[in-house]
């Protein structure tokens, strides 16, 4: 049970600090891009840096899922007999945090095909092209708070 807990542990830790990373990334990327248009001097990094590893964190991204979810019904299969009724406030906490998972998961796969789609427009563009990954940024962004929201929620859950 010990070993389930923390591979669920871990996994949310991957999933949150490597959104938050992205984001960071991504972010770095817009601040460059505003420095070059303000006539500052351009600096090393930007898409060609940020997109591996957005792709990288893709892929990640959805095993760690993955994993969460399976140990997330375990731990819940082995707490059964004490779990509240669904009307108590642990029930509801319980039913916000199931949604904001499915709404996550959801718009997940909006942004993973949009790194995809990104990623073939860079392949196809000459090098130096400029790509507004401003979308890319707020999508990482919202899938951090979105995850630490679910941290919180995960917290109230165990601890009331």
């Amino acid at each position: 049970m010990l070993a389930v807990r923390a591979l669920h542990v871990l996994g949310m830790a991957f999933v949150l600090g490597g959104a938050t990373l992205t984001w960071w990334l991504f972010r770095q990327v817009g601040d460059v891009a505003a420095s070059e248009s303000a006539g500052g001097t351009a600096t090393a990094g930007g898409t060609a840096d940020a997109l591996p590893v957005a792709a990288a964190y893709e892929r990640g991204f959805w095993a760690a899922m993955g994993v969460l979810v399976m140990t997330g019904v375990g731990n819940l299969g082995s707490l059964a007999p004490f779990v509240p009724a669904a009307g108590t406030e642990w029930g509801t906490v319980f039913a916000a945090k199931l949604a904001l998972v499915l709404a996550v998961l959801a718009l997940s796969l909006v942004r993973t095909l949009a790194v995809a789609r990104f990623r073939r427009a860079e392949r196809g563009a000459a090098a130096g092209s400029n790509l507004d990954t401003r979308s890319l940024e707020l999508g990482y962004g919202a899938t951090a708070l979105s995850l630490a929201v679910l941290v919180v929620l995960a917290e109230v859950l165990a601890h009331g």
